[in-house]
């Protein structure tokens, strides 16, 4: 009897192995009605894409296998190196994009640009601060599209609206409004409500971990003052002598790049002891954000993720009674002629399909609904972020920080990214601070650098590898 059971055991486990290897059109693989897809839920979280998944599912019988991590780098890195790479999609953020995309490791989306969602094109319903930078351009100078962009980030200054109000704090609207506030805020030296003994409100906190977080307001500002044609040209990095502040015989120069030297020169004034949280520098986002929560500042500096993510600390139950989040639009800075225009934080985002996978048409299809207008809707109502693509239905709310949200961008129409075509960028090896480990902000804070000697620096440094990265790069 025992033989008997085992043999039916036996053939059960074969029907059954036989009936999943049909399921998967053999057993050396997955079939065509099975999506891998990676993404990234660090900020925008993961509700987002598993609702559009749930509906992708539904409609189409393509059934998709989630892998949503904070943190997909070292899972993309390893299976991209791997000889067998199941994945069919990536949704996430790292230059390495940049990298793969040059060895040709991401499948050719040219076709899809021409397609249709809505009933519109999918170039045509890319917002327009990322027409330029689907393309990517090799050392031949052939163009191909390798990677759709993600999302059409917002970075600035957020407020504890609720702070200001109790305290008859009006919303600064220039530089100069910003710095009295700034004096304002530490002249009250209110009492952190449940803080540690002694601390008081401190005007900022930051995260020195992601001083990136910092480039959201301070390209702003140097866009108030250069303008965008400005900052695109000089994007083209034609040559080191664009990221000169001083002639050769010492003299300050009046170019594109001393006006990014000025808008540091207001971000540092702002960054005096006296106005921010002590130990900020050596803070992570959550540890920032959850002293900005708690209270212990009035402002920080981030990006749009950062209401997602305080709705995942209210859902853990932390107390907000004294918290709601704002975002003001971006102080002028004194002389700032270009008032309506922001930085858009995504150009190091992507949406990819790895050239290895065998449902290259169905990652297509599954890329179609993420950006479609309903999946536009959804990321905006679940993720409470703003995805890279035209929608022909307005976005509607009737959440407080979204409609926030959207009068920001609504008053700085003109957006523009750090993307170039040069293969100088394309290559991963400069960016607008020139390299990465010259961005000053973190040695300005650590009085390790003067504002002078961080831009000659850039500078000098520019100057004297500028053959070698141009070499480095294929460049001619």
């Amino acid at each position: 009897m025992k033989k008997m059971k085992k043999l039916i055991a036996l053939a059960s486990c074969m029907v059954l192995g036989a009936s999943a290897c049909a399921s998967l059109a053999g057993c050396g693989g997955k079939g065509s009605d099975y999506l891998e897809v990676v993404v990234l839920s660090a900020g925008y979280g993961d509700e987002w894409i598993e609702d559009i998944r749930a509906k992708f599912e539904e409609e189409t019988g393509i059934k998709v296998h989630l892998t949503a991590e904070y943190d997909v780098r070292p899972i993309i890195s390893s299976h991209m190196a791997s000889k067998k790479n199941d994945d069919d999609l990536y949704i996430a953020t790292d230059t390495a994009w940049k990298t793969y995309a040059a060895q040709k490791k991401f499948a050719p989306l040219d076709d899809l640009l021409d397609d249709t969602v809505d009933g519109v094109k999918v170039s045509d319903k890319i917002r327009d601060e990322y027409s330029d930078s689907i393309w990517y351009t090799d050392q031949k100078n052939t163009k191909a599209c390798y990677r759709l962009p993600w999302t059409s980030g917002t970075g600035g200054i957020f407020y504890n609206k609720k702070m200001f109000e109790t305290n008859g704090w009006k919303v600064p609207t220039t530089y100069d409004e910003l710095a009295a506030l700034c004096a304002t805020i530490n002249s009250a030296a209110l009492p952190v409500e449940g803080g540690d003994l002694g601390a008081t409100v401190k005007p900022f906190v930051f995260t020195g971990q992601n001083a990136d977080y910092f480039d959201y307001t301070v390209y702003t500002w140097w866009a108030q003052l250069a303008g965008k044609d400005a900052i695109e040209e000089f994007l083209e990095y034609k040559d080191a002598s664009a990221f000169a502040t001083k002639g050769s015989d010492g003299s300050a120069l009046d170019n594109t790049y001393s006006k990014l030297k000025t808008a540091t020169d207001y971000w540092n004034r702002l960054m005096k002891k006296e106005n921010y949280v002590e130990g900020s520098a050596g803070k992570s986002n959550h540890l920032a954000q959850q002293n900005f929560v708690n209270g212990y500042a009035a402002m920080m500096f981030n990006g749009d993720w950062l209401y997602n993510e305080i709705l995942g600390y209210k859902a853990n139950e932390v107390d907000m009674t004294n918290f709601e989040l704002g975002i003001m639009n971006t102080p002028a800075l004194p002389g700032a002629t270009y008032t309506d225009i922001s930085y858009v934080i995504g150009e190091d985002q992507y949406i990819v399909i790895p050239a290895s996978s065998d449902r290259i048409d169905q990652a297509k299809q599954f890329i179609k609904y993420v950006i479609s207008d309903d999946g536009v809707s959804t990321f905006f109502n679940k993720a409470h972020g703003q995805l890279a693509y035209k929608t022909s239905a307005a976005l509607t709310t009737e959440d407080g920080f979204m409609k926030n949200l959207l009068d920001f961008r609504t008053a700085a129409p003109k957006t523009f990214t750090n993307f170039s075509d040069s293969l100088l960028y394309l290559s991963n090896i400069v960016d607008i601070w020139s390299i990465a480990s010259l961005r000053p902000y973190n040695a300005l804070i650590g009085g390790t650098n003067t504002l002078d000697q961080a831009f000659e620096s850039i500078q000098t440094q520019t100057a004297s590898n500028w053959e070698t990265w141009k070499r480095k790069a294929g460049i001619a």
